[in-house]
């Protein structure tokens, strides 16, 4: 269902509401992607401010099936939740009206929160409570020492974390997914610094 649309043009600011907020929102902004996408409510503050590159490390998070060129695919919520008081706002980067529609297959419980985490150059870092982590600068030598909650613990590496990702998602990526809650504790550790981008459930009140 469309939802709102960006008038389009450099540099150009956008802004429109929902009484909802959807487990999906998409979108086709062409071979131009935004500058800059934001989604918040009056209930839960700000939820996801995305700049270009991490709107690129999350877009298409365990979408299955064939997807149209350019399309981005961001999920914000485990299914709808109503009512919300929800503002979607963000900046274009070419000319061209950009159409944002959204979709949910159920009610929703909880909705999910985007942020950015600095991994330092040769220097473990915890990450904890998340939903997903997308590592998309990671390479080889760079991994991830994995604990369960089981007390198994697993290192993935770049390429183990990218086959992984073809086994839930069209368009794999460098991600350590923790959508099943069973990671206990996971430390990265890459040798140039560069930004994790992490997706974590806000707890229902």
């Amino acid at each position: 269902m469309q939802i709102g649309t960006a008038a389009g043009g450099i540099g150009v600011p956008f802004s429109f509401n929902l009484t909802y907020l959807p487990a999906i929102i998409h979108y086709n902004p062409g071979a131009n992607p935004l500058t800059s996408l934001r989604i918040e409510s009056q209930e839960k503050g700000v939820m996801h401010d995305w700049n270009a590159a991490a709107i690129a490390a999350e877009n298409g998070f365990m979408a299955v099936g064939p997807r149209t060129a350019n399309e981005v695919w961001l999920r914000v919520a485990d299914g709808e939740l109503r009512p919300q008081n929800v503002t979607i706002s963000g900046v274009t980067s070419a000319v061209g009206a950009v159409n944002f529609f959204a979709v949910s297959a159920n009610k929703g419980l909880a909705a999910y929160k985007s942020s950015s985490l600095a991994l330092l150059a040769l220097n473990p870092t915890s990450i904890e409570k998340f939903t997903a982590c997308f590592i998309p600068a990671m390479a080889a030598g760079d991994y991830a020492e994995v604990t369960y909650d089981d007390g198994h613990s697993q290192r993935w590496d770049s390429t183990d974390l990218l086959e992984a990702a073809a086994q839930y998602q069209e368009v794999p990526g460098i991600i350590i997914n923790n959508v099943d809650g069973r990671i206990k504790q996971c430390y990265v550790r890459v040798a140039v610094q560069q930004t994790a981008y992490l997706l974590s459930v806000i707890p229902p009140k």
